[in-house]
């Protein structure tokens, strides 16, 4: 368990540099990015390098413990020890699906409207997950419903429905509120 791994990250260059983490700093990271997104109201930067990391280091342990005596008490914890890890890395990424699939429209939105330099929220195959859902959603929505109504109704798109509410909450609310301020100060 001390081994050092490579973990991949971007200094402010925009070279790459890497940084070294022990086993135990890397399950460190990852629980503390599992907590950040679980309690983050909205999907947060992508940690991919750390998932892959610690996929990486659970094969690591399961090779070793396939190597180990079978009635040592050190395997039952180490099996134990896997599992909890398991379950954090599922958890994390379970948070980040439901997420997406929660608000695909707005992520893929704000994924389009991203700078280049800027580092996205998802990753490339959680880009590939949430496009595919949308394709997904679409097509139900036209099978379901909008074959049913008159044709000028049966487009959808819902990038730009999504794009034109943003845009008529962001500008409404803030009149609203000036006005609030105004009739209250009156």
């Amino acid at each position: 368990m001390t081994e050092v791994l490579d973990l991949h990250g971007q200094d402010s260059d925009g070279g790459s540099e890497e940084m070294v983490l022990t086993p135990a700093e890397l399950i460190e990271k990852l629980e503390q990015a599992w907590m950040n997104e679980k309690f983050a109201p909205e999907l947060l930067e992508s940690k991919a390098e750390i998932v892959e990391c610690v996929m990486e280091q659970l094969e690591h342990m399961e090779e070793n413990l396939r190597r180990a005596k079978k009635g040592d008490l050190k395997v039952s914890i180490h099996r134990m020890e896997m599992e909890r890890i398991r379950y954090v890395l599922s958890s994390y990424l379970r948070c980040r699906l439901m997420k997406i699939e929660k608000f695909f429209p707005h992520i893929l939105e704000k994924e389009k409207v991203r700078a280049e330099g800027e580092p996205s929220s998802l990753s490339p195959e959680e880009f590939a997950f949430a496009k595919e859902y949308m394709d997904h959603t679409e097509t139900h929505f036209k099978n379901v419903a909008l074959k049913h109504m008159p044709p000028n109704l049966q487009k959808v798109d819902l990038l730009r429905a999504v794009y034109n509410l943003t845009y008529q909450i962001t500008n409404t609310i803030p009149q609203t509120y000036v006005k609030a301020v105004a009739k209250a100060f009156e």
